[in-house]
C-alpha cells in the first residue's frame, strides 16, 4: 500500500530547512490566516457536498475541541480499488497524494526492529491501502471543487450529473 516515494529502509529525519524555504516561509506569514480561513472553507465545502457518498466513502471528521487548518481532504474508500480512483482523478487533472504513514511495522526499516503491537492493527493497514488526499490548496475556488465533486461522484455513480 505504500507509494515507493513514502517506503523508508533506514530510520531518520530531515529538519533541515534551507535559507530560501526560510525566507520564502516568512514572506508568506502574513498571508497565514487568509490561507487557513481559505483551507477550513474548501474542506466544509467538500465534506457537505461529499455527504451523498458515505455508502462509498469514509469522509474525514474534526474530532471535538480539535480546529485543524487541513492540508488535504483524506479520503478512504469503503470497497473499491484505490488505484482505480486515484487514476480516474488523475484524467481528470486532479491531483492526489497517498498517506504519509500507514502501517510502520510495514516498512522495511522496522523488519531488524523489535517492537511490541497491542492490537490487530487493522485499521491502519485500511488507511494505508484504502487512503489518500486531495488538496485544498488556498488558490483552488469553488468551480475547481464542484468539479472535483462532481468527478467523484460520476465514479461512483455513473452519472455524470447529480
Amino acid at each position: 500500500g505504500y507509494d515507493h516515494k513514502y517506503t523508508y529502509s533506514h530510520l531518520g529525519y530531515n529538519l533541515k530547512m534551507s535559507d530560501m524555504q526560510a525566507a520564502c516561509g516568512v514572506a508568506q506569514m502574513e498571508k497565514l490566516s487568509s490561507f487557513i480561513n481559505t483551507r477550513k472553507h474548501n474542506f466544509s465545502y467538500l465534506s457537505n457536498a461529499l455527504q451523498s457518498l458515505q455508502d462509498y466513502l469514509v469522509l474525514p471528521a474534526v474530532t471535538d475541541q480539535a480546529e485543524p487548518s487541513w492540508f488535504g481532504f483524506p479520503i478512504t474508500l469503503i470497497e473499491h480499488d484505490r488505484s482505480e480512483l486515484i487514476n480516474f482523478l488523475e484524467q481528470r487533472k486532479i491531483a492526489t497524494r497517498l498517506l504519509f504513514g500507514g502501517n510502520l511495522t510495514k516498512q522495511p526499516y522496522f523488519q531488524q526492529q523489535k517492537y511490541r503491537v497491542s492490537s490487530t492493527l487493522e485499521n491502519t493497514d485500511r488507511v494505508m491501502n484504502n487512503t489518500f488526499w486531495i488538496g485544498l490548496y488556498p488558490a483552488l475556488n469553488e468551480a475547481m471543487l464542484d468539479y472535483m465533486i462532481k468527478s467523484l461522484k460520476e465514479f461512483f455513480t455513473g452519472k455524470s450529473n447529480e
